[in-house]
């Protein structure tokens, strides 16, 4: 294969996550008045990706087989509590309210990093800040190298969001609104991206308008985030950088103005991870009605589409 004929050779990485949901009902406030976990049904992750380019695997690890078709790969959801982050390292969750807004946070000290379970202080339940998948974005040994960057070719942008049979439109609304996808990379994180522009005044004391959460350094108050954000099929971020690749079939090209790249992969591997949390600092993420406790116990599944590009130099 010619080095003309590996730049057309472009992949699409379509990356699945499709997590537990909520049964909400009376008791919504509890998210945040007692802080009770969200309910639902577990399910699964699934990754996907097609072309000679990119590839992806399962777990922390390349696999070369000699077929250069790993095309899918899968992990398991659960439920999720609200929380909040900044860096996908240290989570915070409600501590007081001032009548249904939070005017404290607390450090959450996860026990088991893979699934972001925690516990609280005189409390047996066991709750989660978030739902974690890892993969490995890798290479083909034929070309090499490839530039990953989202794919922004559908106009719902990298990231689709659906709910199962069951959920109500309220019900629906609200969890795309708070919902928050941390992509990291070598456990970085480089980019969150939101399927809806986060707007209005957060439900906390703050009443920080916008893209929001804790502030590390004063529990008692939120911040805008310092991390990389994007949402809908806006894929240029609040410091200008762009990282949604467009076009289909062999003619992707790479994004216009000051592209940003997710990773840069070769042979080896990337360790790729994704990240899924519900913002408790968010205005969507508060209480509802419209849905008993039980009806349905619907779900939400949440799609990432990355595309693969050989590198200009290559």
């Amino acid at each position: 294969m010619s080095v003309k004929q590996m730049k057309k050779q472009l992949a699409i990485a379509a990356l699945s996550v499709v997590m537990a949901a909520v049964a909400l009902g009376s008791a919504t406030y509890a998210w945040f008045v007692s802080n009770t976990k969200v309910d639902g049904t577990t399910s699964t992750v699934s990754a996907q990706a097609n072309g000679m380019v990119l590839q992806i695997a399962s777990g922390p690890n390349a696999i070369h087989n000699g077929s250069d078709h790993q095309t899918t790969a899968a992990s398991h959801g659960h439920e999720i509590s609200p929380s909040s982050t900044d860096d996908a390292l240290n989570w915070h969750v409600p501590k007081s309210w001032n009548g249904t807004d939070v005017s404290g946070y607390q450090r959450a000290t996860i026990f088991d990093q893979r699934h972001g379970s925690y516990t609280l202080k005189g409390d047996t339940e066991t709750y989660y800040a978030y739902t974690m998948a890892e993969y490995t974005l890798y290479t083909i040994n034929q070309t090499g190298e490839a530039d990953v960057y989202l794919d922004n070719s559908s106009s719902n942008g990298p990231v689709v969001v659906t709910a199962s049979e069951g959920a109500s439109q309220d019900w629906f609304d609200k969890i795309k609104g708070s919902l928050r996808v941390g992509l990291l990379i070598d456990d970085k994180l480089k980019v969150v991206y939101a399927p809806v522009l986060p707007t209005g005044k957060g439900n906390d004391v703050s009443a920080t308008e916008g893209w929001s959460c804790v502030n590390s350094g004063n529990l008692s108050v939120t911040m805008a985030p310092s991390y990389a954000h994007v949402c809908g099929d806006n894929m240029v971020d609040q410091n200008g950088k762009n990282w949604g690749a467009t076009g289909s079939g062999d003619s992707y090209v790479k994004p216009t103005g000051d592209a940003q790249m997710l990773a840069h992969v070769g042979y080896n591997g990337t360790n790729f991870k994704v990240v899924i949390w519900m913002e408790g600092t968010d205005s969507d993420c508060q209480n509802m009605s419209g849905l008993d406790v039980g009806e349905g116990s619907p779900t939400f599944d949440v799609t990432v589409s990355l595309v693969g590009i050989v590198p200009d130099s290559k």
